[in-house]
């Protein structure tokens, strides 16, 4: 082979070593960030697993008290109508007792007015 050849041939080796070269560098450069990718996934798992505890221990119980807490207020809200329904009856009849009180009187002083 002449000189020439094994000089081209040696240019072309050299340049392809480089691309190699930059090919496992670029192939370095994606596992690190593959590797980067992998530990934010594992904290974002970590951060969602206290996340999700949070919601079941502490969220969970805080809306089953809230709910406790509506039904005792409509029960206490029933309990109150209840009675003031109660009330409001007797005052009913209270106030028909005085109407008819009322006209009883007013009966009998149109008779004494009469009589007079």
């Amino acid at each position: 082979m002449s000189e020439q050849l094994l000089k081209e041939i040696l240019v072309e080796l050299k340049a392809l070593n480089q691309r190699v070269g930059n090919i496992e560098q670029r192939v370095g450069n994606m596992e690190q960030r593959i590797g980067d990718l992998e530990q934010g996934q594992q904290e974002l798992s970590g951060r969602m697993e206290r996340m999700e505890a949070l919601i079941e221990n502490e969220i969970t119980d805080k809306i089953r008290a809230l709910f406790d807490g509506y039904n005792l207020r409509g029960d206490e809200i029933e309990n109150l109508r209840k009675h003031l329904d109660e009330r409001l009856d007797a005052i009913a009849l209270d106030i028909n007792y005085l109407v008819r009180k009322t006209a009883q009187q007013e009966f009998v002083i149109q008779e004494l007015k009469r009589a007079k």
